[in-house]
């Protein structure tokens, strides 16, 4: 049996920065995904192509519902 993910399994997430309050939750439980960006004083997004299994954590926790897939 193949468990490995295909690029089916892949979507694009990105961060509503208008809602979002700079908590870096998303940065705390996904650093290969989020990244602190020190001169904007903000987060982004270092991978956008991630599976659901990456940042479902993140979208069910963070305050201000910020992480989002792109394509909903």
């Amino acid at each position: 049996m193949n468990n490995t993910n295909t690029n089916d399994n892949y979507r694009e997430v990105a961060i509503e920065l208008g809602d979002c309050r700079c908590c870096q939750g998303c940065i705390d439980l996904n650093p290969d995904v989020f990244e602190w960006d020190d001169s904007l004083d903000m987060p982004y997004v270092t991978r956008s192509k991630v599976t659901e299994e990456e940042v479902r954590d993140i979208m069910n926790t963070c305050p201000e519902g910020c992480i989002v897939f792109v394509d909903e």
